[in-house]
């Protein structure tokens, strides 16, 4: 069936099954549910997400929200069920009334390509009248979806530019505050976007993912609302979730120093905390991935006084080096320390950055390299990185852990056989450990 809607291609192909599922098989929808999700991902999709089926009867419909940024190119959407038995049911609607696909079937699959507008969708699964089953959702394009989190432990500060933020935080509260430090966990959309809804709807999906940490730590949790503005400002492109050059150089107030901003955040929340009785210390645990990692890296080394512990998971293909120079080359910010004292006032303080623990971790087969887009680098740091360090992110590890031991630094790089650009199980696990082991007052556990 091809339908054409508004100018665009919209493919849909449902295959309807009235066949019985074989009751001593192995759970075969179970095996093509994850079939279908391992072709998603190879094939680059960005979300993928998969419901199992009660009996017959049971739940209210399912229903998941998404929202898509301002984007001019192609969405593409597949969503798959198969029940065990009986029909169910699906609809996905977007904004201004937009109609995407509806029907109702033992079996099908849906596949959607097109320029979608932005706004929020919703898709609705009624299993009521089956037996149990499988779907499958996935989107390839740049979308967040908003995650449920903790309404009794979870509150959203508002922005306050008198105080110093200019962007609203979120900050989660565990059952049990006893670590006297706070966790911050610096979002990423992983796209340009200034719309605050988005950027809620992303970080609380962060918030989410650091929960469960923040509660086996025992420390609150601060996740902060940065935009990534979708436009050039001053000729420069403000990935601020990177914390990069132009995010330290720009003078649009809402955007300025993102990294004080969160600083400033902290002292708030640590006077919300005080006030409830819980003191948390002005040294913080340090959380992020790809570019939330590079923004951990470089706050620390810019406020080494305030950290106590970075986990930096796959920064950006470079973590900052620690020193200003690599034999006869300088090497300015953000591939090391260069020229800080002139971009921000205030030189680095050496001897507090030997004070900060660090854990750097990386799949050896993550190939996510930021040094070659301008967003992050300049054309000159791409070549200054590629002739000194490597022309890859997994080459240029064991050099950039020699820079941070010959800093004196307390360190360890951990790279993760046959992980990409993701964050493992076996990563969170040692993220938890590292972090724990800091609180103790003793060393990372070793690992090489």
């Amino acid at each position: 069936m091809t339908l054409r809607r508004a100018g665009a291609l919209v493919s849909a192909l449902i295959a309807l099954s009235a066949a019985a599922a074989d009751p001593k098989a192995p759970d075969p929808i179970a095996a093509e549910a994850k079939r279908r999700s391992d072709a998603l991902v190879q094939d680059g999709f960005n979300m993928t997400h998969g419901w199992t089926f009660q009996a017959a009867g049971e739940g209210a419909p399912l229903l998941f929200e998404f929202l898509l940024p301002k984007a001019s190119d192609e969405h593409r959407l597949s969503f798959w069920m198969e029940t065990q038995g009986g029909e169910a049911s699906v609809k996905l609607g977007g904004p201004q009334g937009l109609f995407l696909f509806a029907w109702t079937g033992r079996s099908g699959e849906v596949a959607v390509a097109r320029a979608l507008p932005a706004g929020k969708y919703v898709l609705e699964i009624d299993a009521s009248k089956s037996t149990g089953g499988r779907a499958l959702f996935g989107v390839k394009g740049f979308l967040v979806h908003r995650c449920e989190m903790n309404a009794s432990r979870t509150l959203e500060r508002p922005a306050a530019p008198g105080r110093g933020f200019h962007w609203p935080y979120f900050l989660f509260v565990p059952p049990e505050a006893r670590a006297g430090h706070l966790l911050v966990a610096p979002n990423n959309t992983g796209f340009e976007t200034d719309d605050l809804e988005v950027i809620g709807a992303s970080s609380s999906c962060e918030v989410r993912r650091q929960a469960p940490l923040a509660d086996k730590l025992g420390t609150p949790l601060l996740a902060p609302l940065f935009p990534r503005p979708p436009a050039a400002v001053d000729g420069e492109y403000l990935y601020l979730h990177a914390l990069t050059r132009a995010a330290l150089r720009t003078d649009v107030p809402a955007f300025r120093r993102v990294d004080l901003q969160l600083l400033a955040m902290v002292e708030d929340a640590r006077a919300y905390l005080a006030a409830k009785g819980i003191a948390v210390d002005k040294r913080l645990l340090l959380r992020g991935f790809s570019a939330s990692g590079s923004f951990v890296n470089r706050f620390a080394v810019l406020h080494p006084e305030n950290a106590l512990a970075v986990a930096c998971g796959s920064p950006g293909g470079w973590p900052i080096a620690p020193s200003d120079r690599e034999g006869a080359d300088a090497l300015p910010y953000p591939v090391g320390t260069g020229d800080l004292a002139a971009l921000t006032g205030k030189p680095v303080d050496a001897e507090a950055l030997k004070r900060v623990a660090w854990f750097f971790f990386l799949g050896d087969k993550d190939a996510n390299d930021a040094v070659v887009f301008r967003d992050s680098f300049s054309k000159a740091d791409e070549e200054l990185v590629f002739r000194l360090f490597g022309k890859a992110p997994v080459s240029r590890w064991k050099k950039a852990e020699t820079l941070y031991a010959k800093a004196g630094l307390d360190v360890r790089f951990v790279l993760y056989p046959g992980a990409g650009h993701e964050v493992t199980r076996e990563m969170d696990a040692d993220v938890a450990k590292f972090f724990e082991a800091r609180l103790a007052g003793g060393p990372p556990p070793g690992r090489n």
